[in-house]
């Protein structure tokens, strides 16, 4: 049957209309209530109330086709309408005249789908976890148990390998979003925000597990090994074509060939798997690299200039109060190379030839340490900091004596240094991989003096 044979023509009008959120919103409430009433379905008036709750905890939602002074029950109960109107749901009368709620069946479907992609955005961060290694054990343990039934379990291993690929799938575009992301991003604050995210999201609940806990290299070796045991073995692929003959018209040849192939497909994925987790790595480190050089940049193009120029200043100021004017201006005197020019007149064009004389020294001589040199030195030793994961381990374990856990705005508050900034960069990345403390993003803002941040917190570790 066509798609649209089963979906009707005005079903999607509630996701396209101004009010698209708020549709969304209170079917997903809707929806988990109706998955845990009845199986025959849930009383109306609870469905209201579901939305009733929904828009009193968000008072400044609109609702299309009300009157002004509708009360909080007529948006519900437009709501609902509208879920009607477009084919969602169905409203019955039961024998005790009671109105009962029921999603149609591709609505369900659609739910799922729509719920899935908002969970993916967080990769499982709220309510649920992607536990590549759940579809890489199943297909592990269904091959070794013993069996007869195989070309079941050539299905099912089939879907879970299929599952696992479509999640690294979903990583893999994830990450491609966050590298396109530092070319659009030129605040500081919005980089820092999205490497919070960055880690929360994909390195957190997915990238890192996939490298330890859900590593599939465990499982994949005795995967192949089975799948070629299958096919070496004729009267198990004799089977599994006998199964397939209602799905090749029965023609018994066709049948083996989508056997093969389907066997071949998975070997070919498993054997692939240590090439594409390299790729996945190759992406982590672009995107955490270049989003370090980005801020360092960004960090030092506000610095380079205005902020040195102001350290002179407070430098020469200070020694002018001291009634030390003279020495201020031999201090900085070199640190400027003021070149003179001369007007060019008629008997200065042509200066004869001088003979070549040799340089009494021409090797490099070491600098002697001047006022000046130690300036220039202060300049650039904030931006010469050692931040290795020993030297970020230190420094938190300072504020992990007493507590914890410690926030980004904790850490800032007595320093709004661009080494602080730093800091916390370093802090992010070592994060569950380098070092043993985990990353859980806030929603209040750090008042930091150049810009604004979203404030984190960071939990101490068992083995730190």
């Amino acid at each position: 049957m066509e798609l649209f044979q089963i979906i009707p023509a005005n079903f999607f009008n509630l996701l396209s209309g101004k009010n698209q959120s708020l549709y969304v919103n209170t079917l997903f409430e809707v929806f988990k209530a109706y998955e845990q009433g009845s199986i025959l379905g849930m009383d109306k008036q609870i469905a209201q109330q579901v939305i009733i709750e929904y828009l009193e905890m968000h008072p400044t939602e609109e609702v299309d086709e009300v009157e002004a002074d509708a009360t909080i029950r007529d948006k519900a109960n437009q709501i609902l309408r509208r879920y009607e109107e477009c084919e969602w749901i169905d409203v019955d009368v039961n024998n005790d005249y009671v109105e009962i709620l029921n999603f149609r069946d591709y609505a369900i479907t659609v739910i799922e789908a729509l719920k899935s992609i908002n969970q993916d955005v967080m990769y499982g961060y709220e309510d649920e976890n992607h536990e590549f290694r759940g579809y890489i054990f199943t297909a592990y343990s269904l091959l070794m148990n013993e069996h007869v039934e195989y070309s079941m379990v050539i299905d099912q291993v089939y879907k879970n390998t299929i599952a696992f690929v479509r999640e690294i799938r979903k990583l893999d575009s994830r990450l491609k979003f966050y590298i396109r992301s530092i070319i659009d991003k030129s605040e500081i604050r919005d980089l820092i925000h999205l490497l919070v995210n960055y880690k929360v999201e994909l390195v957190d609940q997915a990238y890192y597990r996939l490298k330890t806990s859900d590593n599939v290299n465990k499982y994949k070796l005795e995967i192949i090994k089975k799948l070629e045991q299958y096919q070496q073995n004729p009267v198990v692929m004799e089977i599994i074509a006998r199964e397939y003959l209602p799905k090749s018209n029965n023609n018994y040849e066709l049948a083996k060939v989508k056997a093969n192939k389907k066997i071949d497909d998975m070997i070919d994925i498993y054997n692939s798997l240590e090439w594409i987790i390299d790729e996945i790595d190759n992406k982590n480190k672009v995107y955490v690299n270049t989003t370090i050089a980005k801020i360092k940049f960004l960090l030092n193009d506000d610095e380079n200039v205005i902020g040195k120029l102001n350290r002179i200043l407070k430098f020469t100021a200070h020694q002018v109060k001291q009634r030390k004017t003279e020495k201020a201006m031999k201090t900085i005197q070199p640190l400027f190379t003021l070149h003179q020019h001369q007007q060019i007149a008629n008997s200065s064009i042509y200066t004869p030839r001088g003979a070549y004389q040799k340089a009494a020294a021409q090797y490099l001589q070491e600098n002697e340490i001047t006022p000046s040199n130690q300036l220039q030195e202060d300049f650039y030793r904030e931006f010469e900091t050692n931040y290795s994961s020993d030297v970020i381990k230190k420094y938190l374990l300072e504020y992990f004596k007493t507590k914890s856990s410690i926030k980004a705005s904790d850490i800032l508050r007595s320093d709004m240094s661009d080494e602080a900034i730093m800091r916390l960069l370093y802090i992010l990345i070592y994060a569950g991989d380098e070092l043993d403390y985990s990353i859980i993003p806030l929603k209040t803002d750090i008042e930091h003096k150049k810009f604004q941040l979203k404030d984190f917190e960071i939990i101490r570790g068992y083995e730190l």
